[in-house]
């Protein structure tokens, strides 16, 4: 009898996909993959791009011609709180169109909607995920395909990227950016030529997906290159690698500025970014205190609404509320103005209470750290009718309002308890790994790949707390922002784990690791 011995490259697959469909179980459980009300946003924006080069017509539209009349081009609610009326911050015919909303993510959103119901979106964001698990997992660290299945369904069922998968935003590219950013910077000399190419994509994409991804990789690039300068340690991080890492950002704003012509050709005005940094200055405290010194002799926009300061960030962005917003308010002059003078006003701001600023940003930072609460499902009926009416298709808000998310459920709080579990539990365990490594220090067959695993998860480490330091700084200390990289801590422990019982119960361990020219670096 022939043994059945399939073609390595075809086990691979098999086992990315089989990791894939673990990681959508939330999604598929919930009947529909989850919604946040930006998603219309970028869909609206990929939409209108692919209507201009392919012409009106072409391709399936997302909402029929009298509702898009209606939204007025790819809408922003006005507020966070579900039951305030919502109100365009985007116009074609005032010449508004924000940037931030990214138009590759939002191209990745509308192919998924022509193909059917988003479950392609979900597949390939599913399928990002367990590429680049099976690469660390198997190819460089030396373990199993039925390992990386097993660590994908924990992950899945214990921390909040199950979920994530199988959200329609571009947050499940952050953690994949900060392992991208690893890999390449330790493992550049072990990855196959295919891997740089399929890995330097999915970097570059990622980038583009959000612009708090690349602030986040900057970041990144800039403390490994520090370290690497200024520390002997760090000197076997492969210049080549981070190279690549710095082409892709440069890739990103290449693809931004692309997209910043084509609207100012298409509109006849620049792409209008949100002041996040204002506002989040105005919500710290700073800058409500220098504004009401020094208005209205300052001179900002923003002078105009100081009598609804202090005020919250988001509602300073998105309310319509007269007592409490600002620049949905404002009319489409106003807007320009308080984009354009974000820089001027942190500077001003910085000068006028340099550690009120300081104080305020290191405890947000340190708050977001602690704080990947999963909070994005469960749509409610009153926020299912305030955020989606009419932004929407019917048959898209049917299927929301028939979803598990519209019920009343535990899901959020059982995740929720769960994730911090298993962090709290990485932690512990990471410190055993880093006190038994100290132990066997001495071991020179294996000093190389447990350095090198050494530098990944420092890097990984970095990148969840830059993460922090970015979304903190930008906007606010909000669950969302946390959760969707902190499953990266959980991940490192159970790869740990995952070498360690597979040296104890699998006599054939040696043999696999052997047969792919490798060894586990634990």
């Amino acid at each position: 009898m022939i043994a059945f011995n399939p073609r390595p490259w075809l086990l691979r697959l098999a086992t990315i996909v089989v990791a894939a469909l673990t990681l959508c179980v939330a999604a598929l459980w919930n009947g529909q993959p989850f919604f946040y009300p930006d998603t219309p946003t970028y869909l609206r924006g990929a939409e209108m791009g692919v209507a201009r080069v392919a012409g009106a017509g072409t391709f399936k539209p997302w909402l029929p011609p009298r509702a898009q009349l209606a939204s007025r081009s790819s809408d922003t609610p006005a507020t966070t709180g579900p039951l305030r009326q919502l109100k365009p911050l985007t116009s074609i015919e005032d010449k508004v169109v924000l940037a931030g909303r990214s138009v590759y993510y939002g191209a990745l959103l509308y192919a998924g909607y022509l193909v059917g119901k988003f479950w392609l979106t979900v597949a390939l964001q599913a399928l990002s995920v367990a590429y680049l698990l099976h690469l660390l997992m198997v190819q460089l660290w030396g373990l199993r395909g039925r390992q990386v299945v097993l660590v994908a369904a924990a992950l899945s069922l214990l921390t909040p990227l199950g979920v994530y998968a199988g959200f329609l935003m571009p947050d499940v590219f952050a953690p994949l950016v900060i392992l991208s950013v690893g890999v390449l910077a330790v493992y550049w000399q072990q990855l196959a030529r295919k891997d740089r190419g399929t890995l330097s994509v999915l970097l570059l994409f990622g980038l583009s997906a959000h612009a708090s991804h690349l602030a986040l990789a900057v970041l990144m690039l800039m403390a490994v290159l520090a370290a690497r300068l200024f520390s002997a340690r760090w000197r076997g991080l492969s210049l080549i690698g981070l190279a690549v890492v710095a082409g892709c950002i440069l890739g990103a704003l290449a693809a931004e500025w692309t997209f910043n012509k084509v609207v100012t050709a298409a509109v006849g005005a620049p792409p209008l970014r949100l002041p996040h940094p204002m506002a989040r200055l105005i919500d710290m405290g700073p800058g409500t205190d220098y504004l009401k010194k020094n208005c209205p002799d300052a001179g900002y926009a923003a002078c105009a609404y100081v009598q609804n300061f202090p005020t919250g960030w988001e509602d300073f962005l998105f309310s319509n509320d007269p007592a409490k917003g600002a620049f949905a308010l404002a009319d489409v002059d106003a807007k320009r103005r308080l984009s354009d003078e974000q820089l001027g006003f942190i500077v001003d701001v910085l000068r006028h209470d340099p550690v009120g600023v300081t104080r305020g940003i290191a405890a947000d930072v340190l708050q977001q750290l602690s704080l990947f609460r999963v909070d994005i499902w469960g749509y409610g009926t009153q926020g299912l009718e305030a955020y989606y009416a009419g932004r929407v298709p019917d048959s898209v808000l049917t299927g929301m309002q028939n979803s598990r998310a519209a019920q009343p459920s535990g899901f959020n709080y059982w995740l929720t308890i769960a994730s911090y579990a298993t962090v709290l539990v990485s932690v512990m365990l990471a410190c055993l790994w880093w006190w038994r490594r100290a132990r066997a220090s001495g071991s020179a067959q294996m000093a190389q790949p447990r350095r090198q695993f050494s530098d990944f998860a420092w890097i990984v480490v970095t990148g969840v707390v830059a993460n922090a330091v970015v979304c903190a700084t930008l906007a606010s200390s909000l669950d969302r922002f946390q959760a969707r990289v902190i499953w990266l801590l959980p991940f490192l422990a159970l790869a740990v784990l995952a070498a360690a019982t597979a040296r104890s119960i699998s006599p054939t361990a040696a043999a696999a690791n052997a047969a792919i020219n490798t060894k586990p670096v634990f």
